[in-house]
């Protein structure tokens, strides 16, 4: 039988359709459409200007908004030539790896929890909130930040955040080998991720993806190393790569990332320069025509 589930939220992270062909209660094939999560974001954003676009880009993905601040930040700010100081670019990247970081977090806690491992969702959730204390005491909120600004970003690092990011990121280290020891060597998770959702490497590049999915099929691609902006070319980091494509393949690289964040974030605490946070952005008088 055919059996039509949504488009609806069963459970799962954002809005889906499964059309499901059952066999008894074996799913024989299923058609899946995405895309429900549209909200219209660039329609709105045509009716304001640059600087009031960044509410919205905090919700492209709610996990890690202050990456989608800098993401947007930058194509404005090449669209308008505004190079921004260098101290601003340290933070952009400091904020935006531990951005990743929780997103990964997020990712892979979740799907260990769909999985039945419900103590490592909770492990990584903790340290999620650890990272979640450096993002709230910066920006002033915890998920929807607009921190970010064009020219540079809202406000400069406070007097203690340096020595509170050292032990949060070694409190983050801990969980993750507790989460390493709970889930890399068991036999239950290891059987139901190897071979699981499945994608080859032209597969990846055809569909467009990008990010730890395209990584995990093999293709050595991250923008930080092929396209460096802000200071990612100052920077000293590895591309974990898989060469399957499963969704073990993703769990190993997304928690090779991770670590690699938490290598970026100290080296920029050891390089990032004094001055301003924010491009010198005085207004000009434009004659009419």
């Amino acid at each position: 039988m055919l059996l039509n589930v949504g488009p609806s939220h069963p459970a799962m992270h954002g809005v889906i359709r499964l059309v499901m062909e059952l066999d008894g209660e074996k799913i024989k094939d299923v058609d899946v459409e995405i895309g429900y999560l549209h909200r219209a974001f660039e329609k709105m954003c045509e009716t304001v200007m640059y600087t009031q676009c960044f509410p919205y880009t905090d919700r492209l993905n709610y996990v890690s908004p202050l990456i989608n601040n800098v993401g947007f930040a930058l194509t404005i700010e090449k669209l308008l030539g505004i190079d921004i100081p260098e101290r601003a670019k340290y933070i952009r990247v400091i904020m935006s790896e531990i951005s990743r970081v929780t997103d990964h977090l997020t990712c892979v806690g979740a799907s260990a929890m769909e999985l039945g491992a419900m103590s490592v969702f909770l492990y990584m959730i903790k340290a999620r909130e650890f990272l979640y204390e450096l993002v709230e005491e910066i920006t002033g909120a915890r998920l929807t930040i607009s921190y970010v600004r064009i020219g540079g970003v809202k406000a400069d690092l406070t007097e203690n955040f340096v020595d509170n990011a050292f032990k949060k990121i070694a409190d983050v280290r801990k969980v993750l080998i507790e989460a390493d020891e709970l889930l890399t060597r068991n036999r239950i998770f290891f059987d139901r991720m190897k071979g699981i959702g499945k994608i080859s490497a032209q597969d990846a590049i055809d569909y467009g993806i990008t990010g730890p999915f395209l990584r995990s099929t093999g293709i050595n691609y991250d923008v930080r190393k092929a396209n460096p902006y802000l200071i990612y070319d100052k920077l000293d980091f590895q591309v974990p790569v898989g060469s399957t494509g499963d969704n073990l393949d993703r769990y190993f690289v997304r928690m090779a990332e991770m670590e690699q964040s938490l290598r970026i974030i100290e080296q920029c605490f050891q390089q990032i320069p004094e001055g301003p946070v924010a491009s010198d952005l005085t207004g000009v008088v434009i004659p009419a025509a």
